[in-house]
């Protein structure tokens, strides 16, 4: 079973985005994820600038900002219950798997 999935809340722990005054504070939802390069794109961080050309779907073109993707190690998922960046584990409850926080043992799903 994949322990984040997409929609799931994550912090930035290293990296980039990782701010060095505070530690890792930037939050974000998970929107996409590429499990053959490790990769995750977060929604509102690790934005890219991208040039479009003009074209009839887009007349004007221009510089438009899109999320570009994190390396799925810097990233940890949030508990909801503790509300703090947490390692997940899977419960097995017959054939039915469940994630859960290893913090504070509540449940992610």
């Amino acid at each position: 079973m994949q322990k984040m999935k997409v929609g799931d809340t994550v912090q930035v722990m290293a990296g980039a985005e990782a701010s060095e005054k505070t530690p890792a504070t930037k939050r974000g939802k998970v929107l996409k994820i590429d499990q053959e390069a490790g990769r995750v794109t977060v929604e509102g961080l690790r934005l890219v600038k991208r040039h479009l050309k003009k074209t009839p779907q887009n007349p004007e073109g221009g510089i438009v900002e899109k999320p570009g993707t994190i390396a799925l190690a810097n990233l940890q998922v949030v508990c909801v219950k503790c509300d703090k960046p947490t390692r997940v584990g899977i419960k097995t409850d017959g054939e039915k798997r469940q994630r859960f926080c290893k913090n504070c043992d509540a449940l992610i799903d």
